[in-house]
């Protein structure tokens, strides 16, 4: 196998030296691809080992199993994160979405693949050049005054660089110059590692597991990720959306193509740089109103939202938020909108009949009904706490005694939900990510997602204020006395 790859290499380096740039590009790209799938099949035969092999030597659910399921989790995201890194790619994106997946994957995943968010491998600037000029069908310089050799910024499909055009400031996205080709066969890759795990899993009784259909949404996402057309469009939704707004800010686009984007260059500081905010509680307010309004509002709903993409800035003596990267987008039709409005707003006053309702107009089996307030609410459904207080002792006991919190009962009731509602659940727990961070609580983000929520649902503004105060009675009946509807 390993002289295959050396033939391989060889074979590429010669066929590449009569090829123009971009197509030299190409075959290095499918040659990663190729060499990628090593690595990859690897980490998955050695964490199918530990799943099946080394933890099924410990009796299911008790304290002994708990530990070394722990252990394992820990052992495989580091496999995870070291092949993020090393194949880098469509790889980092996955490593990066999985470290994103906060109380949905285990914690052992998200925390050690956090660190992906702000990483990303730079190219040269003799690659970024081949893009540009062949995505844009003119040399360089008589794009650019100047362009910066040095990029400013990197990520898992792009690098950005600092330049001047047309007399403006400017910042380049360049998509890397491989991937045009090499995510077809990576992806191809990581479909066929899917599919095994769900026959390796099938055979375990776990029949609720399938990662095929995970990876099916992740595709979907990442090719419209890797059009950057479609990134500008979702950028011009979200301005009109928020033209209003004087705290939210969208760079301006200049010139784009299907792998380059030219935009407007804003100097800001990143929104988990605390220390330089002038008032970090008020960013963190102004980050849950717009996401407040782009999920229940707008139905348009920005998916990643990692500190590298959101800026603040000082503007006419106030802070500005400033949204990037609009490459990662979910829409929801105004009907799933309507439902997922009643369901939020349902579980919040405790109603769990109508909650069953609305769940099932949207697909959710009534058998994972339970684990809607754990997923949008941290609580569980017969939870005594208030709204935004941590798990007590005995409420983790009682999920550990009941086995909720599962992998395969998580992947049950996200295989069941449309995916726009599990790419809500990702936005919304960056967006809790960010205000913890800020200093911001679970209780004042998520009063302000039902507000949203509730006054978006009415038409009339009678309604609309009716249910708030009613939905506020509930709480506070709730929270004071223990009463909930029956």
């Amino acid at each position: 196998m390993l002289r295959k790859a050396i033939l391989l290499g060889a074979f590429t380096t010669g066929c590449t030296f009569f090829m123009p740039p971009q197509q030299k590009k190409d075959l290095q790209g499918f040659t990663a691809g190729f060499l990628n799938s090593f690595s990859a099949i690897k980490t998955l035969i050695e964490s199918l080992y530990d799943y099946q092999v080394e933890l099924t030597k410990f009796e299911y659910n008790t304290e002994e199993y708990h530990q070394q399921r722990s252990i394992i989790h820990q052992r495989v995201a580091d496999r995870i994160l070291r092949l993020s890194i090393e194949n880098k790619g469509v790889y980092l994106k996955a490593g990066q979405y999985i470290g994103n997946l906060e109380r949905v994957m285990p914690r052992e995943f998200t925390q050690t693949l956090r660190v992906l968010q702000d990483q990303g491998p730079q190219v040269s600037f003799e690659d970024v050049k081949i893009v540009l000029e062949y995505e844009l069908q003119k040399p360089i310089q008589e794009i650019f005054t100047t362009f910066s050799h040095k990029a400013i910024a990197a990520a898992s499909l792009a690098q950005v660089h600092q330049a001047t055009y047309n007399g403006k400031e400017v910042a380049v996205k360049v998509q890397f110059p491989q991937l045009r080709v090499q995510y077809r066969y990576d992806l191809m890759i990581i479909h066929n590692i899917a599919k095994l795990c769900d026959f390796v899993v099938s055979n375990t009784g776990s029949s609720e597991l399938n990662f095929s259909d995970l990876f099916s949404t992740f595709r979907k996402a990442l090719e419209k990720e890797l059009d950057f057309t479609l990134e500008v469009q979702n950028g011009e939704i979200t301005r009109a959306n928020f033209k209003n707004n004087s705290r939210i800010y969208i760079p301006q686009f200049y010139e784009y193509s299907q792998r380059v984007i030219i935009m407007e260059f804003i100097d800001g500081v990143k929104i988990n740089d605390v220390n330089k905010l002038k008032n970090p509680r008020e960013c963190a307010n102004i980050l849950i109103d717009m996401f407040g309004q782009m999920i229940f509002k707008y139905g348009h709903v920005h998916c990643d939202a990692h500190p590298g993409n959101i800026l603040i800035r000082e503007q006419n003596g106030k802070q500005q938020l400033v949204l990037l990267d609009h490459g990662f987008y979910t829409d929801i039709d105004q009907e799933m909108l309507q439902n997922f409005r009643c369901l939020w707003n349902n579980i919040a006053k405790f109603n769990y009949k109508e909650v069953e309702k609305y769940a099932t107009r949207l697909g959710i089996k009534k058998e994972h009904i339970e684990f809607l307030p754990l997923i949008f609410f941290y609580r569980t459904i017969s939870s005594k706490k208030k709204l935004g207080d941590a798990f007590s002792v005995e409420e983790r006991q009682y999920l550990r005694n009941k086995d909720l919190v599962t992998l395969e009962n998580i992947n049950a009731l996200l295989r069941s939900m449309p995916p726009e509602i599990m790419f809500i659940i990702r936005a919304a727990n960056l967006v809790g990510i960010h205000n913890a961070l800020l200093g911001g609580t679970t209780r004042d983000r998520l009063l302000k997602f039902t507000e949203y929520s509730v006054k978006n649902s009415e038409k009339s503004i009678w309604k609309q204020k009716f249910e708030w105060i009613k939905l506020k009675i509930a709480l506070f009946l709730f929270e004071f006395f223990g009463l909930t509807h029956k």
